[in-house]
């Protein structure tokens, strides 16, 4: 295998883990809350943050930013054209790997040490 399909892995995991994000936020956000109460106490707590804003606006929008986030580092993945922006885009890889073994489901490990470990080969194999 060609050491820069290991990059298009890595690229194509990040971009379907944005998509799946948001696919499933728009999911949960339209269906039937399993608890309407905590749901209900996010839209009724306000938060001062420069402007008051509502628990429940604040996480959605920090969801939506987070999906588009990875499509978007998913594309400048598949964009990379040099080893700097592979090291950059691999270290953004090792972080996120840390931060989903630390906070998020096993498939979002999974999916993010897919991309990590398939940019960490390519690393290790670069050619100009």
């Amino acid at each position: 295998m060609k050491s820069i399909t290991f990059e298009k892995i890595g690229g194509i995991t990040m971009l379907i883990t944005g998509l799946g994000h948001t696919t499933t936020h728009f999911i949960l956000e339209n269906s039937t809350h399993p608890h309407p109460e905590l749901k209900h106490a996010m839209k009724n707590t306000l938060i001062k943050i420069g402007s008051e804003v509502s628990v429940l606006d604040f996480h959605n929008g920090f969801s939506l930013a987070m999906g588009l986030l990875l499509i978007s580092f998913g594309v400048s993945i598949l964009r990379n054209k040099d080893k700097t922006g592979l090291f950059i885009n691999l270290v953004v890889a090792g972080l996120m790997v840390l931060i989903s073994a630390l906070y998020f489901p096993v498939f979002v490990l999974v999916l993010t040490s897919i991309s990590f470990t398939s940019l960490l080969i390519r690393t290790l194999k670069y050619e100009d």
